[in-house]
């Protein structure tokens, strides 16, 4: 199904599992919790090569979700260059509370990278997915589950992966996850 279009679609108005990453350019809007969490899913599912994501703290709705985790262990353990990157703003919290990923990147600790943004980052609030170059989901607010995702859209991937990597670069191992790998 290589589908285009000019108007987002409403997520639960299709079957995204029927959507391929870097085949399919259908814009979608995501509007709730299980959007979301069904769309990281199906795009996780899919990576090939990397996925990337900028997280205020792991939300367990969605990324402590088991078809999530599965679909991680299962990229990072498929070949030794996969690189998944995750730059998490509140780790401490995430720690507090405890997370399946975090339990997951101690198994595959050199597949799956955590980083702290610097004190200086002023982040808008946004959070975002890309896998491989391709697929993505873009919550403009983070305290909400309202964005937008595309299997297919290199352009937007390309242009939010140029921002996550200036933070990536400007950003260090937090030496609270650190502690986790001991």
């Amino acid at each position: 199904m290589n589908t285009t279009t000019k108007d987002p679609v409403p997520a639960s108005e299709l079957d995204i599992t029927s959507m391929q990453l870097g085949i399919d350019r259908l814009e979608f809007t995501l509007q709730s919790r299980e959007a979301v969490r069904s769309m990281a899913q199906a795009l996780a599912q899919q990576a090939q090569r990397g996925l990337r994501l900028l997280t205020q703290d792991l939300e367990p709705a969605i990324y402590d979700q088991l078809a999530f985790l599965n679909a991680i262990s299962e990229l990072a353990r498929q070949r030794g260059d996969v690189c998944l990157r995750i730059l998490l703003l509140d780790s401490r919290g995430t720690l507090q509370r405890g997370h399946r990923l975090l339990e997951l990147s101690r198994r595959l600790s050199t597949n799956i990278q955590f980083r702290s943004p610097p004190a200086d980052f002023q982040n808008s609030g946004k959070t975002f997915l890309l896998c491989d170059e391709s697929g993505y989901f873009f919550r403009p607010l983070a305290s909400r589950y309202e964005g937008t995702a595309n299997f297919n859209n290199p352009g937007e991937v390309a242009r939010l992966k140029k921002y996550f990597m200036e933070l990536w670069d400007r950003s260090e191992p937090d030496s609270a996850m650190r502690v986790l790998h001991l």
